[in-house]
């Protein structure tokens, strides 16, 4: 059993909407909470007892949101139909394969949402490193690094975020294998990089400099930072006559809420943006297979 306190809830629902901490805490057995304020929900379980799934499960949802702040996703979909996923099952079945290449690992899948969608972790042990402790004296510690991702069966589309792009791939190949599909790259075409830019303040874009467009050879991407890069982009067209969009097409993009990349790379800074840039993602791919 874990013992809540007031100032861990507090941590732990801090990057939750509403909306998440009234489901998860509906099924804890303590009472139902759909009409009442976070501050009253805390109040009401300081100092209950919960037991360890039920705490893991809160604990899981509080590690999505940070990294679907400061992850890099990449975007995969598939094509045939995944039936209904059950979660042990499933979490059974991706611990057989994984650990059959690894010495020590572990993982956890919980389901995030009424519309089939999973949150996936798989914890494995890193490379043994030095830690100083007190002067002279180190600790060999064998940190356990993760691959996140976010299995979505409505829409069709797994993101994965790896510290290791190996151990991501291998990965990737494990679930293909347990949900017998096929898991295929995306990528992002210019407009929808284009559309996103527009409708907040952008901080960082690239463009490919393409010698078909730009007549030159010897730069292969121009990245421009700011405050509001598209606003100077038309500013120095303006007045200086300089228009970096005909160099090439937009590759990269970057405002306060979301990176994107054409090569199907994304940090998302809440879950509203990632529902929408994977929304506009699946109306590009239907447009392209019916054009």
């Amino acid at each position: 059993m874990v013992k809540l306190s007031k100032d861990v809830l507090q941590i732990l629902f801090k990057p939750l909407s509403k909306k998440v901490i009234r489901r998860l805490v509906s099924g804890w057995g303590f009472g139902i909470f759909e009409n009442l304020d976070i501050d009253e929900i805390i109040n009401i379980l300081d100092g209950r007892e919960l037991v360890v799934a039920k705490f893991l499960e809160l604990l899981l949802l509080y590690d999505m949101n940070l990294a679907l702040k400061f992850g890099l996703w990449s975007v995969y979909s598939y094509s045939n139909s995944i039936r209904n996923i059950d979660v042990k099952d499933l979490e059974n079945s991706l611990n057989g394969i994984l650990k059959k290449n690894s010495y020590k690992s572990f993982l956890n899948i919980y389901e995030i949402s009424k519309n089939k969608e999973y949150y996936i972790v798989y914890s494995y042990e890193d490379k043994p490193m030095l830690i100083e402790q007190w002067g002279f004296k180190y600790n060999v510690v064998n940190r356990l690094a993760r691959v996140r991702s976010i299995l979505d069966v409505e829409k069709k589309t797994l993101l994965i975020d790896a510290e290791s792009e190996k151990e991501g791939e291998k990965f990737k190949r494990a679930l293909e294998k347990a949900l017998k599909t096929k898991f295929q790259p995306d990528t992002f075409p210019p407009y929808v990089l284009q559309e996103f830019a527009e409708k907040d303040t952008v901080k960082k874009v690239a463009f490919a400099c393409d010698s078909q467009f730009s007549g030159v050879e010897g730069i292969k991407k121009i990245t421009l930072e700011g405050n509001n890069v598209f606003g100077a982009i038309k500013g120095l067209r303006a007045r200086q006559d300089i228009d970096f969009r005909k160099v090439g097409p937009l590759i990269e993009a970057e405002t306060p809420k979301l990176y994107i990349s054409s090569e199907g790379k994304l940090v998302f800074r809440d879950q509203k943006t990632k529902d929408q840039v994977l929304k506009k993602l699946r109306e590009a791919t239907e447009a392209e297979k019916e054009s």
